[in-house]
């Protein structure tokens, strides 16, 4: 199935590099358009349209440190900040304005009190998606296991390593 129209989210996250390096990498095979979004959450305490000036610089920043990234034509390519309250339903809106075949998010290795946690976006955007979604989730140095098991290359029998 070709992806023609690839929805990138990028959130200034270290899975950004290989949130964006796929979806170029899908588009460019089909040649699609990439469209490469940031949201900034903002507070319910504040208007919806509020200036926030150190988050949208940084937004700004991601946005075309990804564009660099991608190696795209100009034509082949879209960036976007984008301001809400939630980031899942800006997502899933925006994959439906843009008439998405796939979304291409990213995530490091998330916890939350120290157990493995997607948080609320992810979930929401893997459930209401219109379209294909691609999730990238970078590995954690600490999730790891204690130890491999490998085989010797003398006599072939198994052997703890680590």
């Amino acid at each position: 199935m070709p992806f023609n129209r690839v929805l990138a989210v990028v959130t200034d996250d270290p899975s950004d590099i290989n949130t964006i390096t796929r979806a170029a990498d899908i588009v460019r095979d089909d040649d699609g358009h990439l469209f490469v979004i940031y949201v900034i959450k903002v507070q319910r305490s504040l208007p919806l349209d509020a200036e926030l000036e150190d988050q949208t610089a940084r937004g700004e920043q991601v946005l075309h440190r990804s564009a660099r990234l991608a190696r795209l034509p100009r034509s082949h390519i879209d960036s976007q900040l984008l301001q809400a309250r939630e980031i899942g339903p800006a997502v899933v809106h925006e994959a439906i304005v843009r008439d998405a075949d796939a979304i291409v998010i990213g995530t490091s290795y998330p916890t939350e009190f120290g157990a493995f946690s997607l948080g609320t976006d992810i979930p929401y955007v893997l459930e209401h998606a219109p379209c294909d979604v691609i999730l990238w989730r970078e590995h954690s140095g600490t999730a790891r296991p204690a130890a491999r098991i490998s085989r010797t290359a003398r006599n072939g029998r198994a052997a703890r390593v680590g």
